[in-house]
């Protein structure tokens, strides 16, 4: 064969296996995004279905509120969530409607929601119409079996697309796969591949030097295409690693601690500060930085002070350029050029932070697209990490009064008894009934009680130590857990409460409602028990033993055969 023919064959043979190594990469890179996609939009879905139960979580707390205390913020509150729910239920609609199963599911859902609202308006008209008790006979079992199947069949559809979510995730993994089995087979052929070019080239220096040259450039076009070709494998394989890594995040501070150490790795000379956008929504905060900056940013800014929040899309500024940067970056050195990006972190059409980056080569911009995919992957799991959060602290807080319900009381009495044991330290219960507060409730109604129990609530949260556990027991009786405190401290503790009942004034409906006392039995551990059981039993007979000797007292439980009394 002749050596140019040779030539020919071999720089043909090469352009085609590398054409396929490009279509094959090309093909799985593709692959890898669409599975992306495809996970990012059943989280998207996931995150929804979450709103949209909360939404009707909060139509039927505010509902209550309204009924009960007859406020008229309550009311809009209701009106507030009742709206979000068409448009959230409709655009779950729309992300479902490529599954017939889930479409047929989310429509079924759709009906016990309007059919829960219905109710709901029903009985806003009855109270209305008739006031409390009116509204009370319209809760009926249709209504509670309503509530029931819209939290049977929200998990139903968060279970089917959290089956979806982990089918794509091995989709995801088998994309990154072969991607990384391309990179290892292409590297070595090409190689070889350049290698016999070269080799052919060499007999041909002399009558082909210009031919040579424009091999030699080939072959460092080719290195180039490799290394690229690896770094961007690498990407893939890292921002797979990440966004599972991010979906079983528990906590908010777990998953920005694992976003500043991914962005470290991907960005390596590049200075990056992560900010949250504070519960008032005026102001981003630092919450966490990695690496040196070329241009520092202010650890606290207002929300106007940056373009990419104004905006709400990335704002890439570079130093000198005509382009207004942000204020809340500090200006650049005369004869420094740095460069800064700002992208913002949003979810669901929420704000949730601010992605800051700054260096003095512009290189990193390179790979923009990259790292806008990482920080919508941050965001959308900080979106479902704050939902999850709400809806915890639902579960375990008492709406009425903000104390924490009965069933968070026993699972805290248990833990911090077991904490106490193993310390050797002492820990007392209060248990606590308002005095008359049934003759309270029948003169001024079930609203004015209320409004009693929402005060000394407010009340009881001032009082407690940081450490301490406030909850509602049930009906006018409330339990105080004091955690390393011993029988003595605990009734000083408990005689200032109850001097701080007897002076509290509460106001209702433009009136100063007349002044209550309140009866108190206090029980310590190891004293009275050593399970939360005994405690609360001995805490609740010398709570009994108080009302029965006059009320407005603090009673200890008895030990020894008798008993210690704190009178007032």
């Amino acid at each position: 064969m002749r050596p140019r023919q040779a030539n020919r064959l071999g720089l043909f043979a090469a352009a085609l296996i590398f054409v396929a190594i490009g279509a094959g990469v090309f093909y799985g890179a593709q692959r890898f995004i669409s599975d992306a996609n495809r996970v990012t939009h059943t989280n998207e879905v996931i995150a929804l279905i979450g709103a949209i139960e909360a939404a009707v979580h909060d139509s039927e707390s505010a509902q209550r509120g309204y009924l009960l205390t007859g406020n008229v913020n309550y009311l809009a509150d209701y009106g507030r969530s009742r709206d979000q729910l068409p448009d959230a239920i409709e655009r779950l609609q729309l992300l479902v409607r490529d599954n017939p199963e889930q479409t047929r599911r989310v429509v079924a859902w759709r009906i016990e929601i309007l059919r829960r609202l219905s109710q709901m308006e029903a009985t806003v008209g009855n109270f209305r119409l008739g006031g409390l008790a009116a509204a009370q006979r319209s809760i009926n079992h249709e209504v509670r079996q309503a509530s029931v199947s819209i939290r049977d069949q929200a998990e139903t559809l968060i279970a089917a697309e959290r089956e979806l979510l982990a089918q794509r995730a091995r989709s995801s993994q088998d994309s990154a796969n072969l991607l990384r089995g391309l990179a290892l087979l292409g590297i070595p052929l090409g190689l070889a591949v350049t290698g016999l070019v070269y080799w052919l080239l060499v007999g041909e220096i002399r009558r082909r030097a210009r031919a040579e040259e424009a091999s030699s450039d080939a072959r460092r076009q080719l290195m180039v295409t490799i290394d690229k070709l690896e770094t961007h494998s690498a990407d893939l394989n890292e921002l797979s690693r990440y966004s599972g890594m991010l979906q079983s995040c528990v906590r908010t501070e777990e998953a920005i601690r694992l976003a500043t150490q991914h962005f470290a790795r991907l960005l390596p000379h590049v200075g990056g500060t992560l900010y949250r956008i504070r519960a008032s929504q005026d102001y981003a905060e630092e919450a966490a930085h990695w690496g040196e900056h070329a241009l520092h940013s202010d650890a606290m800014f207002p929300l106007e002070a940056c373009w990419a929040l104004r905006r709400g899309q990335p704002h890439v500024h570079r130093a000198h350029a005509e382009m207004l940067g942000c204020t809340h970056v500090m200006s650049p050195a005369l004869h420094a050029s740095p460069t800064t990006a700002c992208i913002p972190l949003i979810a669901q059409g929420t704000q949730l932070g601010l992605l800051y980056l700054s260096s003095h080569d512009d290189g990193f911009l390179a790979r923009q697209d990259l790292i806008e995919t990482a920080a919508e992957q941050l965001s959308m799991a900080l979106s479902n990490l704050d939902l999850q959060e709400r809806l915890r602290l639902q579960s375990i807080r008492e709406p009425l009064t903000g104390l924490f319900n009965r069933r968070y009381l026993e699972e805290s009495l248990a833990r911090e008894l077991a904490r106490c044991e193993r310390r050797g330290l002492p820990l007392s219960v209060m248990m606590m009934d308002l005095d008359h507060f049934k003759a309270f409730n029948d003169l001024h109604g079930h609203v004015g009680g209320d409004t009693l129990l929402s005060g000394f609530g407010q009340l009881l949260q001032k009082l407690a130590r940081s450490e301490d556990i406030a909850c509602r027991y049930g009906g006018e009786e409330f339990t105080l857990i004091l955690p390393e405190t011993d029988l003595d401290t605990a009734r000083e503790r408990a005689e200032s409460i109850r001097a701080a009942v007897g002076a509290m004034r509460i106001r209702h409906m433009g009136q100063e409602l007349p002044a209550v006392t309140v009866s108190i039995g206090v029980a310590s551990f190891p004293l009275h028990g050593r399970q939360g059981e005994s405690l609360i039993r001995h805490a609740d007979e010398a709570l009994y033993r108080a009302k029965r000797d006059g009320r407005d007292r603090v009673e200890a439980a008895a030990e020894s055969g008798g008993h210690v009394v704190h009178q007032a």
